[in-house]
């Protein structure tokens, strides 16, 4: 990861930041149902987003 350039850096930092929001709106979107399954998914993509988040940190 040492030859990224600027704009390189600036993408992963707006993958990171959406990938907080899209997070923010998950939790909202789970309150609209009571669906089990709909709710592990969206946990699951959640999860999956935070995960990438902290790999892309780690990485750099």
């Amino acid at each position: 990861m040492d030859s990224l350039n600027q704009i390189e850096l600036q993408n992963i930092r707006h993958i990171c930041g959406h990938g907080t929001n899209f997070c923010d709106k998950i939790a909202y979107y789970k309150t609209l149902t009571n669906d089990t399954k709909v709710t592990d998914a969206l946990e699951q993509l959640c999860a999956e987003l935070t995960n990438l988040k902290t790999e892309l940190s780690n990485m750099l």
